[in-house]
């Protein structure tokens, strides 16, 4: 099957990998650098991306970050953790706890949930948010990987 058979014209969406329609052409975002947006970062719930939370390791957060701005999205794509038990990825949003889903509806991101993309900083550790072309915009923080809680044995 051509290559071109696979692309999707979805913006931001898990299938579109970054695919955007322009003037009838298609171009990928993926070679371009993750930009890190804080523009709606959720300060409620079990979830909340705040600051003054005891389980916020400041240091190995920014470090991360830092770290994954100097990265193009095809090489976060590529990268795993933990002996390759773990990586960055796309969520579904059939597999997200039910936690997950009521601070989905409150900050009113159903229309983006094919984009909600998770971070993995550290074993549990994860950056929850969506995907918009290059840009992440960071939404939770996840310390113990209850977002999208992982079933594997």
């Amino acid at each position: 099957m051509s290559k071109r058979k696979h692309e999707k014209t979805v913006v931001g969406s898990r299938t579109s990998r970054g695919k955007k329609e322009v003037s009838g052409r298609k171009y990928s975002t993926d070679n371009s650098k993750v930009i890190w947006c804080f523009d709606n970062l959720d300060t409620a719930g079990a979830f909340a991306f705040d600051l003054a939370r005891i389980d916020f390791n400041h240091r190995e957060v920014l470090q991360k970050i830092i770290s994954y701005s100097n990265m193009t999205w095809s090489e976060v794509k590529r990268q795993t953790h933990d002996n390759g038990k773990s990586k960055h990825h796309f969520l579904d949003i059939e597999s997200l706890s039910s936690d997950a889903t009521c601070r989905i509806r409150a900050k009113r991101l159903e229309e983006r949930s094919d984009s909600i993309f998770s971070f993995a900083l550290q074993n549990k550790l994860r950056i929850i948010g969506y995907r918009e072309d290059e840009k992440f915009h960071a939404v939770w923080f996840d310390p113990q990987h209850e977002f999208c809680p992982s079933h594997k044995g």
